[in-house]
């Protein structure tokens, strides 16, 4: 029977020798909800803002090591884990990941001279994202999670109009542009910033659930990340 594993910036528990030691619990994430009091009315009234907060998941591991080699194998887990954000990837579900924005390690138990046991906790965005949608398509009709932001990569030199679903906005475009409707930048592939290339609101080019219409300038060429997720 293959052992229970998670991925981590690539990298497997499995081969550090870290063990998971049990199939961790997921929490849902909670949507956020503005609250009003209005006066001569009933209770409380929500207002959805369309957010979720982010979760918190818990992995119990294990490991097996000489005495004398005992905390350099902690150190290996705490090198792995603590060394900043990235992807978290469960062996059951491998088509999804979890953007990992820090993680904690509680104190190591030594179970007996040469068996370990710590958790260490994943703080993440609520979301869970579609590995499929990490990649590069010309064309995107359908989105098959809720509403996502996407990257579009642009070539081409000129001023251009990207439309998506009806809303557009203008780009100054000196061979490439990179449009980060996530982080709401716009860069070069030097990475040079170039923000003010672009007229609009970053907003109006997330991919809403279902089909899309999308659409650039003649004479351009476009690319999308579609960074598609779910709750």
């Amino acid at each position: 029977m293959q052992e229970y594993d998670i991925e981590f910036k690539n990298k497997r528990a499995n081969d550090i020798r870290m063990y998971v030691v049990k199939r961790p619990n997921i929490p849902a994430p909670r949507k956020r909800y503005r609250e009003y009091d209005i006066p001569g009315r009933d209770g409380v009234c929500y207002e959805n803002e369309e957010t979720v907060d982010d979760v918190e998941i818990g992995v119990e591991f294990n490991f097996m090591e000489k005495p004398d080699k005992w905390f350099g194998a902690f150190d290996k887990a705490k090198e792995w884990l603590l060394d900043g954000s990235g992807k978290l990837k469960f062996g059951d579900d491998k088509e999804f990941f979890y953007k990992v924005k820090k993680v904690e390690i509680d104190t190591a138990e030594r179970v007996c001279y040469e068996i370990g046991r710590f958790t260490a906790t994943f703080f993440c965005g609520g979301y869970r994202y579609f590995e499929s949608g990490e990649k590069e398509y010309r064309e995107i009709k359908y989105n098959p999670g809720k509403t996502s932001h996407p990257i579009y990569k642009v070539k081409g030199t000129g001023e251009c109009v990207l439309s998506v679903n009806g809303k557009e906005i203008t780009a100054i475009v000196q061979d490439n542009l990179t449009i980060d409707t996530d982080l709401m930048i716009a860069y070069r592939e030097d990475k040079t910033m170039t923000n003010t290339a672009v007229t609009g609101w970053y907003e109006d080019m997330y991919l809403k659930p279902g089909e899309n219409n999308i659409s650039i300038s003649d004479k351009f060429e476009l690319k999308i990340i579609p960074r598609w997720r779910c709750l």
